[in-house]
């Protein structure tokens, strides 16, 4: 037998095996054991909070202490009015070394408008003296309205219907300017407390310390130097506002049974889930959202909405729990005005860390934006058996994993 011969067995059962092996691009996969054994079902369930693990608390942010202090007049959601006190004034201004009185020229006291209802015309805006020793955090509305009269009125700024947000400014001059003179050796302190009025009830919110936009009390001087038979004219003495708050007619408080979400000081509301393992261990989640049923119709300020954020909890410590800040792990929705419907916020990168994580709680921080400075709130149901509507729940849409036949 020759060398080629020989070989020729061996040849062919190779050449077959390539054959066997090949890849049929065009046509049906012949390997059951590598091929699914069913279609993908897609599973909605509706999971409800648990029992007595929400909760709402107050206290985050004073009022006055967030982005904008509330002015309103016959508003239905409040009756707001606001406060500053400026820093104190100097009874003389140093000259070549040496303190020298002055005389006022004029005085620009500007605001900020920080949001107003556009639609509502005729905006006016009071400004009134207050004692000079009040303080904002702890003044109340009793105290604080019957002293915004007549008498006390420094002045009124005229806001134009054009003008939506922005500074507003008066100018006094002469005896005018008197309405706001401090004498000499009572400290050197103007505090003012502003009222409102338009065509309709109404309210706006005006700049805060907290925001860097509040009230500004600036006040153009002559200094009189006799010993050089000159004078230093038009100096200005600038003062910010040292403090600010405002104070409300009827604070808003939680109903039995519900979760309050704003107001001042702030509320937040904390709910817990339980996810079960059929979904925490073996489902893909699609979506989940997170539905919330109000309590009462939303109060607030017409076309000034204010935004529902709910944040992902990072660890489980009651009213101190430590929240995100990862933007993917935030949701935001703008409450509407009056509405009672379902709010509703869309969750699923919380879920999916749920189930990533078993060190992350399962729980949700619900909170209004700006904090302590609109006028909306919200009231929610809750789990208590006190709650008028139904509690918080999560709707959660999920796949389970795929099944595969056996080889």
């Amino acid at each position: 037998m020759n060398r080629g011969a020989r070989w020729a067995p061996w040849v062919a059962a190779l050449a077959a095996g390539i054959v066997a092996c090949q890849e049929r691009l065009t046509s049906p996969g012949q390997c059951p054991e590598l091929c699914p054994g069913g279609t993908p079902t897609v599973y909605d369930t509706v999971l409800g909070a648990v029992p007595g693990g929400d909760e709402s608390v107050q206290g985050y942010i004073g009022r006055g202490a967030g982005a904008a202090l509330l002015t309103s007049s016959g508003l239905p959601a409040s009756e707001d009015r606001a406060i500053y006190r400026f820093a104190s004034r100097l009874d003389s201004v140093s000259v070549r070394d040496t303190a020298r009185a002055y005389s006022v020229d004029s005085v620009v006291l500007a605001l900020n408008i920080v949001a107003r209802d556009t639609l509502v015309t005729g905006l006016r805006v009071f400004l009134y003296r207050l004692p000079p020793d009040i303080e904002p955090d702890t003044a109340t509305f009793a105290g604080v309205d019957p002293q915004l009269i007549a008498p006390a009125l420094i002045d009124s700024i005229t806001v134009p219907d054009s003008v939506h947000s922005g500074q507003v400014v008066t100018v006094l001059r002469g005896v005018d300017a008197d309405r706001v003179a401090i004498p000499v050796g009572t400290g050197g302190v103007l505090a003012m407390g502003l009222r409102i009025a338009a065509n309709a009830p109404t309210g706006i919110r005006v700049g805060s310390l907290a925001a860097g936009t509040a009230a500004t009390f600036t006040t153009y001087v002559t200094v009189d130097v006799p010993d050089t038979t000159t004078a230093i004219v038009h100096q200005s003495l600038s003062r910010g506002a040292q403090l600010n708050g405002f104070v409300t007619q009827t604070p808003y408080l939680a109903a039995p049974g519900t979760l309050l979400i704003g107001g001042e000081p702030s509320s937040r509301a904390f709910i817990r889930f339980d996810l079960p393992a059929r979904i925490k261990d073996s489902a893909t989640v699609v979506r989940a959202t997170l539905e919330l049923l109000p309590a009462a119709p939303i109060p607030g300020l017409p076309n000034d909405p204010a935004v529902l954020e709910g944040r992902a909890v990072l660890s489980d410590l009651g009213p101190k729990s430590p929240l995100t800040t990862d933007p993917t792990l935030i949701v935001q929705d703008t409450l509407a005005l009056g509405s009672t419907d379902t709010v509703r916020l869309d969750i699923t990168r919380m879920v999916q860390l749920w189930q990533a994580s078993d060190e992350r709680p399962e729980e949700v921080a619900l909170l209004l934006r700006p904090e302590a400075a609109t006028f909306t709130r919200t009231l929610l149901g809750s789990t208590s058996p006190l709650s008028p509507v139904g509690a918080p729940r999560l709707h959660v849409t999920y796949l389970l994993s795929f099944p595969f036949e056996s080889p």
